[in-house]
């Protein structure tokens, strides 16, 4: 599944507008749907936690006209990728305790590590990415 959206003009220091805010409840939506298509609602969750820290990331670093979202299920792996058009590599950060932001990328670290998966960057910078190992299935009891 792919998805591209237009982002508004951001003035910096200021707030993500409305309008882009309002893609990030969309896009956990939409990764919550294909996933349930595709047989793996033990997934739903983690990747809709990890599609919230992505997207807002990308809205709030990236500078890009647009942000697209890369959703692949296999029967192994489970991947999702976001491009916000930034050059700029994103970094774990060290927050303040009582810093209201800054914590996403701790977030997905934990999540992709919880589920045996892994994430990172793009060569380029463009894209952050992140994976979650599907669980396997198993036997009923008899």
């Amino acid at each position: 599944m792919t998805v591209w959206f237009e982002r508004q003009q951001r003035i910096a220091g200021h707030p993500v507008p409305a309008q882009d805010a309002r893609r990030v409840p969309q896009m956990r939506r939409l990764v919550a749907a294909r996933l349930r298509l595709c047989g793996l609602p033990e997934l739903v969750e983690p990747m809709e936690l990890l599609t919230s820290e992505l997207v807002t990331n990308a809205l709030e670093h990236g500078d890009g006209p647009g942000v697209s979202l890369l959703l692949s299920c296999s029967s192994e792996t489970v991947r999702l990728t976001v491009d916000d058009g930034s050059r700029e590599s994103p970094r774990l950060g060290a927050p303040e305790l009582d810093a209201e932001s800054g914590r996403g990328l701790w977030i997905v670290e934990s999540i992709t590590s919880e589920y045996s998966g892994s994430w990172g960057v793009s060569p380029d910078c463009t894209k952050t990415w992140c994976s979650l190992t599907v669980p396997v299935a198993k036997e009923p009891a008899v």
